[in-house]
């Protein structure tokens, strides 16, 4: 089975199962980044994970406030949700509390109602009282008094009331099932399950949700699992094939060992079973993101979906495939997932595992075919780069790696160097001018030959580059075509662009969105949008461009400078080894 972005087995059974009706997706991210031990999330960045979630199409968001046995609530929690509940972020706001309801024998610190008006002046639209396991009879009876009278006062506020029934692998059943009717009778508009110390297995969770809803009125239920057996999206998975809606986290941040990734459960769901979950997946990966920065618990590079080695590349044959086809291609190298459906990039490094192979698909990569001997000898050079590092991640980096393929195929091919150096004065003017397009720049590296190697040359043209006017800048960068615009590569400089343009597979469909990016650009800063390819996906320049355009004109001025060096760099690096064949 496979779509444009994703390719999985026709084993995956896409029917035979009892999903919600409709399903939908219950949203933990908020209170479960507020629990999760050490983090540094301040108000401003909750509110800015809460417009992230909105924006991914998030609908249920699920918040606690808890007076832990206190006169007064813990301020963080109401804190949040005072935050929260001032804005309207287009989702629910379901609020569960431990003063709503007792146990029927130990009377809370706060009354019922008084906790019911806090929470509705603060907010929130759903109330989510937790029916806890009664310690006798007569207790169960007051308990369900209290929740009756419950639903009176949250019917005053004009509310709806959700049940939360936490453990609930681990209580006695028939007690379960009891208060869970007594909640729909009294009128209940969804049921919250939380195995809330993964008690349940995958195979276990099935044959429970089965049980609790042929006892059970119907009523649309959720599923909440943590992560202590690893098995949290496996149990997620399995509660909605059995009739609960998941109830997740982005990154599955939460106490302990964690809890529901979003990111995970949504891409699975999605991909695997076909199941619609109203998230848009292209915002998973800056969604997760977004969690991390605020709160300062990093993503694991192993994470699935959204770690940073998820799409990262470094087996040889898998950087072979990317180098030789594209990061954007399809299907994508070792994967059963398109980068681009998470909203992330394909991307490649050079470690301790390689081969001349590799060498040679970067050389072609690049327009720089080597032989045989050359990518050897280029490949040793990689590799004593790697050596060299002694700190993790001992890995050069895409740049980097073709900085070292450049400098070594140049140090290989002196005879480039050489005729550059011999060139008459026009001639060398006419190749620099073909890097750079800066006539005056041109001419000051020309007659300051010869240079004798390539590194020489490199710093020379840093130099004059620097001496490079605000108004000349301008001048320059306007002599570069527009990203996606077509070239006529006759001529070295068009060459250079077709080159460095290469990875980014633009199509016609593509055109008129880029278009417009680069009209916005030109208008907002009265010159060309100006960045390095080499290496680059579609999408990330895309990415790139609208965040730019955010930048003040002075700041995004320094940026346009930057990149204008990057590429003159490669250019010059190009030229030589381009003179060696000539």
């Amino acid at each position: 089975m496979s779509g444009d972005s994703w390719r999985v087995s026709p084993f995956n059974i896409q029917d035979g199962f009892d999903w919600p009706e409709p399903i939908e997706i219950i949203d933990s991210t908020l209170r479960k980044t507020l629990f999760t031990a050490g983090s540094l999330t301040t108000m401003d960045g909750f509110l800015r994970i809460a417009d992230q979630l909105a924006l991914a199409g998030v609908r249920h968001e699920s918040l606690n406030v808890d007076w832990a046995g206190g006169r007064a609530p813990v301020e963080r929690q109401l804190e949040l949700l005072r935050a929260i509940g001032a804005r309207d972020f287009g989702f629910t706001l379901n609020v569960y509390a431990d003063t709503l309801l007792s146990d029927g024998r130990n009377p809370q610190p706060v009354g019922m109602r008084e906790t019911a008006e806090l929470l509705v002046d603060l907010g929130a639209d759903t109330l989510a009282p937790g029916i806890v396991p009664a310690p006798d009879d007569d207790a169960r009876a007051r308990q369900l008094d209290e929740l009756a009278e419950l639903f009176d006062v949250a019917g005053s506020l004009g509310v709806a009331v959700t049940i939360t029934l936490a453990q609930a692998g681990l209580r006695d059943f028939d007690e379960l099932v009891t208060v869970a009717n007594r909640a729909v009778e009294l009128g209940a508009v969804r049921l919250d399950l939380m195995d809330s110390l993964s008690s349940l297995g995958p195979e276990a969770m099935k044959v429970f949700l089965g049980r609790f809803r042929q006892r059970v009125a119907p009523v649309p239920l959720t599923m909440h699992t943590h992560d202590d057996f690893g098995l949290a999206t496996a149990c997620t998975i399995a509660a909605a094939t059995a009739g609960a809606s998941p109830d997740v986290a982005v990154g599955g941040v939460s106490y302990r060992a964690g809890f529901a990734a979003m990111e995970e459960v949504v891409l699975a769901l999605e991909v695997l079973y076909g199941v619609r979950t109203g998230i848009d997946m292209t915002r998973l990966t800056s969604l997760a993101r977004t969690v991390a920065e605020e709160s300062g618990v990093p993503i694991s590079p192993l994470k699935p979906v959204v770690g940073a080695y998820a799409f990262l590349r470094h087996m040889p044959r898998d950087v072979e495939t990317v180098l030789r086809h594209g990061p954007d291609a399809f299907p994508p190298a070792a994967s059963c997932v398109s980068p681009h459906l998470v909203g992330a990039e394909m991307s490649w490094v050079w470690d301790s595992l390689s081969t001349d192979a590799m060498v040679v698909a970067l050389g072609e990569s690049l327009g720089l075919p080597v032989s045989t001997d050359e990518a050897s000898t280029i490949r040793a050079a990689l590799d004593r780069e790697v050596a060299g590092i002694r700190t993790y991640p001992r890995w050069l980096t895409s740049d980097t790696a073709i900085q070292v393929f450049c400098r070594t195929l140049a140090g290989l091919r002196t005879s480039g160097i050489e005729r550059f150096d011999a060139a008459d004065h026009r001639r060398a003017v006419e190749l620099l001018y073909a890097c750079c397009g800066w006539a005056r720049w041109a001419d000051r590296l020309s007659v300051q030959r010869p240079f004798g190697d390539l590194d020489a040359l490199l710093a020379a043209a840093g130099a004059e580059l620097a001496r490079l006017g605000d108004d000349a800048l301008v001048d320059l960068v306007n002599k570069h075509p527009e990203i996606g615009a077509p070239t006529d590569d006759a001529d070295l400089p068009a060459k250079f662009s077709t080159i460095e343009q290469a990875s980014l597979r633009i199509t016609v469909e593509h055109g008129p969105g880029l278009a417009d990016l680069n009209d916005r650009y030109r208008a907002r800063f009265g010159f060309t949008y100006l960045v390095a390819a080499d290496g680059r996906t579609l999408p990330g320049i895309v990415d790139d461009i609208a965040e730019r355009l955010g930048n003040p004109k002075d700041a995004e001025a320094r940026v346009a400078r930057a990149e204008l060096g990057k590429i003159v760099d490669l250019r010059l690096r190009r030229m030589i080894a381009l003179l060696d064949g000539a």
